[in-house]
């Protein structure tokens, strides 16, 4: 998942977490044109709602703190999107 999967040259966190859709990252080593995978992100705008509701009604947790796990939550499955070739 940190790697490009041309080179397999470890990319940063920091490039990983491009929001803009059509930014690419460019690989330090091949210089090949990388794009994260769109349905990761668009999997986002359900899974947050789903993962705050359960936090909320299952595991008793005040709303502040289940839109801080929600946010914890999201943050790692943005940051652990696979890369593909542009």
């Amino acid at each position: 998942m940190f790697k490009c999967p041309n080179c397999g040259t470890s990319i940063s966190i920091n490039d990983k977490l491009v929001i803009n859709l059509d930014k690419h990252i460019t690989c330090k080593k091949c210089a090949q044109k990388l794009k994260p995978v769109k349905i990761y992100l668009y999997a986002l705008i359900f899974v947050a709602p789903t993962v705050m509701s359960f936090l909320v009604n299952y595991c008793d947790l005040s709303p502040l703190s289940a839109a801080g796990g929600t946010f914890a939550f999201c943050f790692l499955l943005l940051a652990c999107q696979p890369i593909r070739k542009v």
